[in-house]
């Protein structure tokens, strides 16, 4: 059954069906009061920078390496999926062959496009294709766990199974995966992973987190040093030598206050989530959605309705009150602890219509 404290902490528009976690995540009441509070101190000039918007986020490393099996000092602070796999494609080497999904995000390809320059082979293959396209030149696979336009779910136990044959690196963008998919059994396998925290992880734009596999940290450049990634960085500001935190964190990109202060209260209650169960619902309505529209449920928290000419269905939903997304061809539907069997009963019966139509 559904926790009503659970969802007492979302205060969506009233009359409103918000079925777009993927686009973006509705905060908590605990993150948005912490943004306030920090807001209102900024205003003022009564906020002390290191104790009360710095030095705190630092417990949100641990909330999210909860979450995905790793440890806190395997986690670093960055803003966006792109800057992580910058760092990552950075330390690419001159006939390394990457295999990535051909309809792969651009904030994942981009990067590894631009490395091509240097040499690097950027393998485009068909999603499912993956793992049948890693061979022993391979030097790196990467892509999304949970695809955004599909809501499919990627082999991550044969990609990790046949890189680890080759030698090959992985690196998993989990924006879409996490908290609903997990990837904590396989962390061991995973050389790399991003998750950007504003969707589903109800976290705020420009607040995100790179894993790095404990014996990976000295083979990458950091190549956005900064004050943040040294080993303490409350005490040092000017002048040489470089000193670089020895784990993930020489990785750090400086924080933006605001919305970090959101995030960890956020993440605090997704860890949270994990450990007593909730997080199962959302997953129950995702597969309920799925079959009532006769679609085969992927195991992700994501809906994808192919249509061939989904814009007016999305703007038939947004009149009728339901907040969905348009991705390629497919009305996305993405649940989250917010949502009851009633948003999914009024979604399934305004799309029916639409879908005959």
């Amino acid at each position: 059954m559904p926790d009503p404290a659970v969802r007492a902490l979302f205060e969506p528009l009233p009359g409103r069906t918000y079925l777009d976690a993927a686009t973006y995540g509705l905060p908590p009441r605990p993150a948005v009061e912490a943004m306030e509070r920090a807001l209102r101190a900024w205003q003022s000039g009564s906020a002390r920078w290191v104790d009360d918007w710095d030095r705190p986020v630092e417990a949100v490393r641990g909330d999210f390496a909860s979450i995905i099996g790793a440890g806190a000092d395997d986690i670093a602070l960055v803003p966006s999926a792109s800057v992580a796999m910058g760092v990552v494609a950075e330390a690419l080497q001159p006939g390394d062959v990457v295999v990535v999904p051909e309809d792969e995000h651009v904030s994942d390809l981009f990067p590894l496009l631009v490395a091509e320059h240097r040499g690097i082979e950027v393998r485009q293959v068909p999603f499912a294709d993956v793992v049948d396209a890693i061979d022993d030149r391979t030097s790196l696979v990467a892509g999304s766990l949970v695809q955004m336009q599909t809501g499919r779910v990627g082999d991550l136990a044969g990609i990790c199974r046949r890189a680890r044959a080759v030698g090959a690196r992985v690196f998993i963008d989990a924006t879409h995966a996490l908290p609903f998919v997990p990837v904590a059994p396989h962390i061991a396998d995973i050389d790399y992973l991003v998750c950007h925290a504003y969707k589903h992880m109800l976290g705020a734009r420009g607040t995100g987190f790179l894993y790095v596999r404990p014996d990976r940290v000295a083979e990458l450049l950091p190549s956005y040093a900064n004050w943040h990634g040294a080993p303490d960085p409350w005490t040092r500001f000017f002048g040489g030598p470089l000193t670089l935190a020895d784990r993930a964190s020489r990785f750090d990109v400086s924080l933006a206050w605001l919305p970090w202060a959101a995030t960890v209260e956020s993440v605090r209650l997704i860890a949270t989530w994990c450990r007593d169960g909730t997080l199962a619902e959302p997953l129950e309505l995702a597969v309920r959605l799925a079959t009532s529209l006769g679609l085969e449920p992927t195991g992700s928290s994501l809906v994808c309705v192919p249509i061939a000419d989904p814009e007016p269905v999305r703007a038939a939903l947004e009149a009728a009150g339901i907040r969905a997304a348009v991705r390629g061809d497919a009305i996305r539907f993405s649940l989250h602890v917010w949502n009851d069997a009633a948003d999914v009963d009024r979604a399934i019966e305004a799309i029916r219509p639409l879908l005959a139509a």
